[in-house]
C-alpha cells in the first residue's frame, strides 16, 4: 500500500458525497499513477493526475 501524502486541488472536484471542492483544497492522496484516491474529511475523490498537485500550495486559493 502506498504511503499517504498531502496534495492540493488544482481544479474543482466532486467528492462521493456530492460536495464540490474548490481549487486550493488540501487533500490526502493515496496511490500513484494517472489516477489516485484522495480524501477530504473522509469524503472520497477519484482524481486524475492533472487535477491535483503534490504538496501544499496556499497561493492557489489566493488567485483571483
Amino acid at each position: 500500500m502506498s504511503a499517504q501524502r498531502l496534495g492540493t486541488l488544482l481544479v474543482s472536484a466532486p467528492g462521493l458525497s456530492g460536495t464540490v471542492y474548490p481549487p486550493g483544497t488540501t487533500v490526502t492522496v493515496q496511490g500513484r499513477g494517472s489516477a489516485v484516491d484522495a480524501f477530504v474529511n473522509g469524503d472520497w475523490l477519484a482524481l486524475s493526475w492533472w487535477e491535483f498537485s503534490d504538496g501544499l500550495r496556499e497561493d492557489i486559493a489566493d488567485q483571483d
